[in-house]
This record gives structure tokens, C-alpha cells and sequence, in this order.
């Protein structure tokens, strides 16, 4: 009987260590997509205020404004679409 109590620790044990192992194997995995994706969120501000002369002059609210009148325009649908198109077809 002893001899199965052992086992049933060990088991125990590895399956500790493993619940372990995966949660911090989930932890690196959400900091690499936070990186990811503040990367992103870094080269796409960049982008905009390369575009805007003097940036700084505007508040967020006015940025964003700005973007969502652009983004409405037809141009801008058929841009939009036409990405879109292009990305289902790769």
C-alpha cells in the first residue's frame, strides 16, 4: 500500500510541476502578444503623426475625430475593402 501512496505523490508532484510549466509557459505568451502589440500601437502613432504637421497642437479627441471623418470617406470604404479582399485571398 505504501508503494501506490508513493506513486499517487509522485504523480501528484509531476502534475503540480506541469500545471506550473504551462502556466508560466500562458504568462510568456501573453507578454509576447502585449509586446506585439505595443510595437504596433507605437509604429502606427508614429505613422499618423508623421502625416500630421505639427501633431502636437492636436488633443486625442481631435486625432481621433480626424481619423473617423477620413475613414468614412468613400475612398477610404473602398481601400478598406479592397484590403480586405486581398487578405482573405492569401
Amino acid at each position: 500500500m505504501g508503494n501506490i501512496n508513493e506513486q499517487i505523490a509522485k504523480a501528484e508532484e509531476e502534475i503540480r510541476q506541469l500545471q506550473n510549466r504551462k502556466k508560466k509557459l500562458l504568462n510568456q505568451k501573453k507578454a509576447e502578444e502585449r509586446k506585439i502589440r505595443t510595437h504596433r500601437l507605437v509604429e502606427r502613432g508614429a505613422i499618423l503623426e508623421s502625416l500630421l504637421e505639427q501633431p502636437e497642437q492636436y488633443t486625442n479627441e481631435q486625432v481621433k475625430g480626424l481619423l473617423e471623418t477620413a475613414l468614412r470617406t468613400p475612398q477610404a470604404q473602398e481601400f478598406l475593402r479592397r484590403t480586405e479582399k486581398q487578405k482573405g485571398e492569401n
